[in-house]
């Protein structure tokens, strides 16, 4: 058995028995943390020293709407703090060229032409829905993540399907305990983590308890 997989069998031991004796899942993260080592690489780690416009497509099409706006702008967040010498365009940039060209049916190609960028990450959320029956909140999505090459002509890099991306995945807060707007703009962040950490490495255990959070507002 080599080191990988004894890792992960400790790990799948370590939260069998954890969710049989009701521990505290703030210990087990920690355990999971010393027993993997602290990060998961990137899945894509083509972005460095390179000019990255980011377009968010949502039910609402290109277009600027609430939902892209914040999605783009966490992006931008993760990027800029964890990717090396990375020049992200400005979301106001990449807006303004998509509408004086809106009209001309632009691609993700010409858009990223249009800002002088060397690559772009085209993120599509789409069939968001918020709300699980008539009393509880959950996110659901599905996410469509591409890179193009634009001085390449376009060429595909690197894509991600997430099909039903769903947040908190039990349950979920009351829609007497937090507003719609509120559980929303939450759903939107975890949805940007999930496509940013793609193009760096981050801590493994971050997402173990990330569900705990859904509650917590």
């Amino acid at each position: 058995m080599n080191q990988r997989t004894r890792q992960t069998f400790l790990v799948i031991l370590l939260v069998a028995g954890i969710s049989s004796f009701g521990g505290c899942i703030n210990f087990a993260a920690n355990m999971i943390h010393a027993i993997t080592g602290n990060n998961r690489a990137a899945d894509f780690d083509g972005l460095k020293e390179k000019r990255v416009a980011v377009v968010c497509l949502t039910d609402g099409g290109l277009a600027a709407d609430a939902d892209s706006a914040m999605l783009t702008s966490y992006i931008h967040a993760g990027f800029n703090s964890n990717i090396k010498k990375i020049d992200v365009v400005r979301s106001s940039e990449v807006e303004r060229w998509i509408d004086s060209h809106s009209h001309e049916g632009a691609d993700y190609l010409e858009i990223g032409k249009g800002v002088k960028a060397d690559r772009l990450v085209a993120v599509e959320v789409v069939n968001l829905s918020v709300k699980n029956g008539a009393t509880l909140f959950q996110g659901k999505s599905d996410i469509a993540v591409t890179v193009y090459d634009i001085s390449a002509g376009g060429k595909i890099l690197y894509q991600k399907n997430i099909p039903e991306f769903v947040f908190p995945k039990m349950g979920g807060p009351s829609i007497t305990d937090v507003s719609e707007a509120k559980f929303r703009a939450r759903y939107l962040a975890i949805v940007a983590r999930t496509v940013s950490t793609l193009f760096y490495p981050v801590d493994a255990t971050a997402d173990f308890a990330l569900d705990a959070t859904a509650h917590s507002f």
